[in-house]
């Protein structure tokens, strides 16, 4: 698994449906590991700035991507309904 339990992550994509887009921070809070039908893949939680939560999703690994160093994180409005 390339992603350990509660670490962070990055969205490589966007989740229209959650209103998330890529590079939105996710904290892993479960790693699901692979088996005939589907690869590696995390529950992932989602938090606002003051750290409420706002999704608890199921991704892929490919949908993830890993934070880089000295990156710096940002604020964004959410996305219009």
């Amino acid at each position: 698994m390339k992603f350990k339990q509660y670490s962070k992550a990055a969205l490589a994509e966007d989740f229209p449906t959650y209103k998330l887009v890529k590079d939105d921070l996710v904290t892993i809070v479960e790693c699901l590991p692979a088996n005939d039908q589907h690869g590696n893949g995390y529950v992932v939680e989602v938090f606002d700035v003051f750290g409420k939560t706002l999704h608890v999703i199921a991704v892929k690994e490919s949908q993830l991507k890993a934070l880089l160093p000295k990156a710096v994180p940002s604020m964004r409005e959410p996305l219009a309904a």
